[in-house]
């Protein structure tokens, strides 16, 4: 047992001075010769970061990123073929679901960015190391923009829901149990209702248009799923190259405080791609408000922040 003891002992003791050695040898080429740490606040929202020096021409810095949660909330007009139609559409749904539709459905989103981030500056002027060019990366979720109906309108989802799954009974001449309402109805009976279903045509809920590759653009309508519930997400790489340059200076007599700006710009590697519940894509139009509308517009995520550093050791 002590040999065991003291064979642990003397390889901790040797590892110790071998990790001691490497950072000797590291640091006497000018590498890690000291670490600071800073706080930042920006578009990509608050974080923090650990700077190394890389020699004379540049420092690494390791950290992550969080941007508090944004919420949205818009409105999606319900769409009838047939706007007359739509006080039988209600009393319709009134008698076979126990719900009175309403003719929008509310739509709350919510936009969240979290990110590790791994940057290495680049100090081009040897004089005049305030001013860096950085490149590296961002790593994080790839959910950009989450949005889901509330539960006010959930009555009137689940409506829709119910009388579209209707009209494809009757479109297909499926039987409908009208028992299960209490309604003993002759086959003349059943068929008229059928034939006001179809003539009553589908209920949608327009999100805007998709256009494809050959510039068609087509009506993108909400597909609700089998919880009764329209969900859409926007989606964007959760690899994220990020290009940009910064300048900083010192704020205290011994320069070991510094606060400095920084610019650049996330690469999405496309438009963030704008999701329905079956994977509808490319969404946009006049209904698509708030974050899903911007979204969709821009390749890249504009970054600037403020950093204010403290040199550690």
């Amino acid at each position: 047992m002590k040999l065991i003891i003291s064979i642990i002992l003397l390889l901790a003791s040797f590892t110790t001075v071998s990790a001691e050695s490497i950072l000797r040898k590291v640091q006497s080429r000018g590498y890690f010769t000291h670490i600071e740490g800073a706080f930042t606040a920006g578009t990509t929202g608050l974080g923090f970061d650990v700077g190394f020096p890389l020699q004379e021409w540049g420092r690494l810095r390791i950290g992550g990123v969080w941007r508090p949660r944004g919420h949205y909330s818009d409105e999606y007009a319900v769409h009838i073929n047939d706007e007359d139609q739509w006080g039988q559409f209600g009393a319709l749904m009134s008698i076979f679901v126990g719900v009175q539709p309403e003719k929008y459905v509310e739509m709350e989103g919510k936009s969240s960015m979290n990110n590790f981030k791994l940057l290495v500056d680049f100090f081009p002027i040897k004089k005049h190391r305030n001013f860096h060019v950085t490149v590296g990366f961002f790593l994080g979720n790839s959910n950009f923009v989450e949005a889901m109906n509330t539960s006010i309108g959930s009555n009137t989802v689940a409506a829709i829901k119910s009388y579209n799954t209707l009209l494809q009974k009757a479109i297909i001449g499926e039987d409908i149990d009208f028992s299960v309402l209490g309604l003993k109805l002759s086959q003349d009976g059943t068929e008229k209702i059928y034939q006001k279903l179809m003539d009553m045509g589908e209920v949608t809920i327009p999100l805007g248009e998709r256009t494809d590759a050959n510039g068609n653009k087509t009506v993108v309508n909400a597909i609700i799923n089998d919880k009764d519930v329209i969900e859409i997400t926007a989606k964007v790489n959760s690899f994220k190259p990020y290009i940009g340059a910064g300048y900083e200076l010192p704020i205290t007599k011994d320069k070991r405080t510094k606060i400095g700006i920084d610019a650049g710009i996330l690469i999405w590697g496309g438009k963030p791609k704008v999701e329905a519940f079956e994977g509808l894509s490319n969404v946009a139009g006049h209904n698509t408000e708030g974050y899903l509308k911007s979204a969709d517009k821009y390749p890249v995520y504009p970054e600037a922040s403020i950093r204010i550093s403290q040199c550690l050791w």
